[in-house]
């Protein structure tokens, strides 16, 4: 099976969170596992987590707000708090607490905020490929942060998004993996697309940790060209983060690239 064909056995569902319509996928039994997609995914990205760790994980996959079928924030200028709190809405609508939270790139950096906020929310934070943020950089970097990929979206659509950036997501393009890049990515809304490069650009993810966290799980892929290892491992090194996980041959998808390794990670924190 294809992995469109594969994703159509989870069921993109929606819930109302105090008027809020929210997305998101779920499978499996067992201890609670969510997974936040990046700025350029969605839910459906997660394809191999759904389905492979369902016999030992209730995995939740969500779309970010302005993603899939999630309404978009109210806001214009959010930072990781904003989404942190439609996160906390979701899992206290479903009763979910005790959960290992993963963040994927930008998703990182929502998921970081979210255990900052509501630590008794969180087991296990792993923090994948990493968007650090771009707070505190020249003013000029920031406005080409955020102009950049809602350009692209307006410009080029979804489909010639995905042809163009799709293949430096991944170590290995296949034609099944760009399928998957580029259904996902007609789940962008513009709103959804803005906020979160907003989010990247004026935001930063050392807001949210502090030294020496136990509980925390920082995973690299070793071919990455967005996130690279090298960053990851400062980033680790200067809050004293000694749990670190290396994907080989794997990109910035590295779930996607090499699920195996990435899901051997998560088993062991059961």
């Amino acid at each position: 099976m294809t992995y469109i064909e594969q994703l159509g056995q989870f069921e993109l569902k929606t819930i109302q969170l105090n008027g809020v319509q929210q997305s998101y996928r779920e499978s499996g039994h067992g201890k609670t596992l969510v997974l936040l997609h990046g700025i350029s995914s969605g839910s459906g990205s997660w394809i191999k987590q759904l389905q492979n760790l369902s016999q030992h994980f209730h995995v939740i996959a969500w779309d970010a707000p302005g993603y899939g079928l999630s309404d978009p924030l109210t806001t214009d200028q959010p930072n990781a708090t904003d989404y942190a709190v439609r996160l906390k809405n979701l899992l206290d609508q479903l009763n979910l607490k005790d959960i290992i939270l993963v963040g994927h790139s930008l998703g990182a950096l929502q998921a970081a905020a979210f255990a900052s906020l509501y630590p008794e929310y969180v087991s296990d934070l792993v923090l994948a490929n990493v968007a650090q943020g771009y707070q505190g950089f020249e003013a000029q970097k920031q406005q080409e942060v955020f102009e950049k990929r809602p350009k692209m979206l307006k410009e080029l659509g979804a489909k010639g998004m995905a042809e163009s950036r799709g293949p430096n997501l991944v170590a290995h393009a296949s034609h099944d993996a760009m399928q998957l890049i580029e259904i996902v990515m007609q789940g962008i809304s513009l709103k959804g697309f803005t906020d979160a490069s907003y989010l990247l650009a004026y935001d930063s993810i050392q807001s949210y940790l502090t030294q020496q966290q136990p509980n925390i799980h920082m995973v690299m892929g070793m071919s990455d060209g967005i996130t690279p290892a090298t960053d990851i491992e400062m980033l680790a090194n200067s809050y004293a983060l000694d749990h670190r996980y290396q994907i080989q041959d794997a990109g910035h998808l590295s779930y996607l690239d090499q699920p195996k390794q990435f899901n051997q990670i998560l088993f062991s924190l059961i």
